[in-house]
């Protein structure tokens, strides 16, 4: 029910539909001053949201406190955890089925890392029910990128879950600082998630958006559909982080309270 409810705050207050709910109730209401205002705000946000220096803007803050880790930090590493994000159904060059391209980028980084480091990789993804986990398809791309020594963790269904049944693994198998992979915007939320989970992680942030250092042309101020992605991840990654806080006030995370996969997991939070 809980992460029901967060897809339904995602679905109906993040870009588009946030800002065209707001101008359809404008235009409702157009009548009245009130009306005009909000249909006019709603288009603006639109607008605002589907341009890169906001989308950027957005993510800067969420990714600038995150660097990826040098040798001397890896060598304090014994275990690497990424984090699914999701799926890519009717891909039929791959049987079907198989992760999406934020998972794609994860799992990368996390091949490179193991290859410097040699450590173990758990693939933290579960699913809904009547449905294959999603760690078996990251365990399968990892193999792919060389990687042989790989724990599933397929139980979880969002980050909070990530955190609680990886720390669970990493405990059975006597590991205590995991490598945490993830993209950069998403750290925030998930090494709180992981803290709370009481597994202290070293952040290994990948896919990082980053501005072109091409100044301010008229061009940047141009809708862009890669833009206003961009900041549905950027405000996902707000709304989440300020729903985690406001959950973890009722319920601490603990392995007792772990959520059960009887759904689907988020998208592109992520996580």
């Amino acid at each position: 029910m809980e992460i029901f409810s967060l897809r339904a705050l995602a679905a109906w207050f993040l870009p588009p539909a946030g800002p065209l709910v707001l101008a359809m109730v404008g235009l409702l209401l157009w009548h009245r001053p009130a009306g005009r205002w909000l249909a006019v705000a709603g288009v603006l946000l639109l607008y605002l949201f589907s341009i890169p220096p906001v989308g950027y803007a957005l993510m800067a803050p969420l990714q600038t406190p995150y660097e990826p880790p040098d040798d001397p930090v890896l060598v304090k590493a014994d275990a690497i955890v990424v984090l699914g994000a999701g799926y890519r159904s009717g891909a039929a060059e791959f049987s079907g089925e198989t992760v999406n391209d934020l998972a794609l980028v994860r799992l990368r980084y996390a091949a490179v890392l193991h290859r410097r480091t040699g450590l173990p990789v758990i693939a933290s993804g579960g699913a809904a029910k009547g449905r294959e986990p999603e760690a078996r398809w990251m365990a399968e791309v990892l193999e792919e990128f060389g990687v042989s020594s790989i724990l599933r963790e397929d139980r979880s269904r969002d980050t909070r879950g990530n955190a609680l049944h990886s720390a669970r693994l990493l405990r059975e198998a006597g590991l205590e600082r995991p490598l945490l992979v993830t993209h950069a915007h998403h750290l925030p939320r998930a090494i709180r998630a992981f803290e709370q989970a009481g597994v202290e992680v070293i952040p290994a942030p990948t896919g990082a958006f980053i501005a072109p250092d091409n100044g301010m042309s008229p061009g940047v101020f141009r809708p862009r559909a890669s833009a206003l992605r961009m900041s549905w991840l950027a405000m996902h990654e707000y709304l989440g982080i300020q729903w985690y806080r406001w959950r973890s006030r009722d319920r601490p995370a603990t392995p007792a309270n772990a959520e059960q996969p009887s759904g689907g997991r988020e998208q592109g939070i992520s996580s």
